[in-house]
């Protein structure tokens, strides 16, 4: 899964202006996470059409980081995050940054980034959520 990282000003009407301008071009946001720290902001999201949305952003002056992200499917109990964050540490991987996606009655998917996303694929195989498209 890819992920787009949006460094922006803590300030009014910033999610409106991010989301209208992906919205007027038909892109599709499918997972978001905006958060504010005094005068800076940070907005995690997944869409639809990667490319254009990068495109886009970065034409109406958002400052964009672009990340491949795992998708991980556990059960959702207390620890589990716990667990696998200890499994990366264990093996010498920074976990760079961790969302939850979604939660039902029984399991939790999250995303991940990683300092090695293809050696925490391998140390997660058990938990990895494989991705039908690209």
């Amino acid at each position: 899964m890819k992920q787009l990282t949006v460094l922006v000003p803590n300030e009014l009407g910033i999610a409106a202006r991010l989301t209208t301008c992906l919205a007027e071009r038909g892109i599709n946001i499918e997972k978001i996470d905006i958060e504010g720290v005094e005068n800076h902001g940070i907005v995690v999201l997944s869409v639809d059409r990667y490319d254009e949305a990068l495109r886009v952003l970065s034409n109406e002056g958002f400052s964009v980081i672009t990340q491949d992200t795992l998708l991980v499917r556990l059960e959702d109990k207390p620890g589990a995050l716990a667990a696998v964050a200890l499994r990366l540490k264990d093996a010498g991987l920074d976990l760079r940054s961790m969302h939850i996606l979604r939660r039902d009655a029984s399991s939790t998917t999250a995303s991940l980034v990683c300092s090695d996303n293809a050696m925490a694929a391998e140390v997660l195989r058990d938990v990895l959520v494989v991705e039908s498209r690209s």
